[in-house]
């Protein structure tokens, strides 16, 4: 569904715009939200990056992170925008308060979004959501400065896992070209996401990896995470960034998989990513979860052990290992 036309006429009718993305937000959620915020506020509009988690870590030094709160009066805004959210329950407990304002707009590349708003911008076929903002800043009149320029290029990269998953395409790539020749921070994004990290994260990993569970000859490989390990450490969800990839890199993996379990609610959250011709996001739809055919992700009512025996027969099934 492509409502650009009236996606791009409520946002130059509003004055006001809350700006939502979904909860434990990644590189892409952080980098389109900040991103458009520093567009409508550079149209002059007032503008607030809204999201219910805080801010991630490692992407505590993109421009414009001291403006994001947790805190919003929906009624003092004009319009919503909501990023890069497939399921409307992941922009948190105020879901539903949020689709009742009268003015959502709902832009997103997720070919599982639900269509919630009143006019809804989504592009299955894209990288990103940062990709499409790309397209629909110029339209809204937006220059893309310096600063919206690392922003966004921080969601395509991050969500292309540096232009190595099977997201990364043509339009991404002449994107990021686009974004690098506008001022794009491109080695500051690579390094402080990729490659900087702490003694406690190292910990971390270590931990995670001890959990490394391989089945079905190699084809299935995944991890889990305790609260407890995290807790010790000092450390939240969003240390745990990146950590899916490395049960992915088991040469002859199918599928790979991260489960962690989620702060005293009974509740585990899966990460999936396909190596093989499969679609996760139909296996993460099973748990109530989404995405896309390659990556996806779900949270699950159960305990680690009994969260990872059903989603490995799940995959068994998906992969015809059953």
């Amino acid at each position: 569904m492509n409502d650009q036309a009236k996606v791009i006429a409520m946002l130059r009718a509003a004055r006001s715009v809350l700006v939502v993305t979904h909860e434990n937000p990644d590189g892409d959620a952080i980098g389109g939200l900040l991103g458009l915020t520093h567009a409508l506020r550079n149209l002059g509009k007032q503008a607030t990056p809204y999201d219910v988690d805080r801010m991630p870590g490692y992407l505590t030094w993109v421009p414009g992170a001291a403006w994001l709160t947790n805190d919003a009066d929906l009624a003092a805004y004009d319009a919503v925008c909501v990023l890069d959210c497939g399921a409307a329950n992941r922009m948190g407990p105020r879901w539903q308060e949020i689709l009742a304002h009268p003015r959502v707009v709902d832009v997103d590349h997720h070919p599982t979004n639900e269509h919630y708003g009143a006019a809804n911008l989504v592009e299955g076929t894209a990288s990103s959501t940062s990709e499409i903002l790309c397209r629909l800043l110029p339209e809204l009149g937006a220059a893309i400065t310096p600063a919206i320029a690392t922003l966004l290029y921080l969601g395509i990269y991050t969500d292309t896992t540096m232009f190595q998953n099977s997201a990364t395409n043509p339009a991404a790539l002449r994107a990021c070209g686009d974004l690098v020749a506008a001022g794009a921070d491109f080695q500051t994004v690579a390094r402080r996401v990729y490659i900087d990290t702490s003694a406690a994260r190292l910990a971390m990993l270590g931990r995670v990896l001890a959990t490394l569970q391989v089945d079905d000859g190699g084809k299935i490989v995944g991890m889990v995470c305790r609260k407890k390990d995290l807790d010790e450490l000092g450390l939240g969800p969003d240390d745990l960034e990146t950590f899916v990839e490395h049960p992915r890199a088991v040469i002859g993996a199918g599928v790979a998989y991260m489960l962690r379990e989620v702060d005293g609610a009974g509740l585990v959250k899966g990460s999936l990513r396909a190596i093989a011709d499969i679609d996760v996001s139909l296996v993460a739809g099973r748990f109530g979860g989404g995405g896309h055919k390659k990556a996806a992700g779900f949270r699950a009512k159960g305990t680690l052990a009994e969260v990872r025996a059903q989603l490995i027969e799940y995959l068994r099934q998906a992969l015809g290992t059953a």
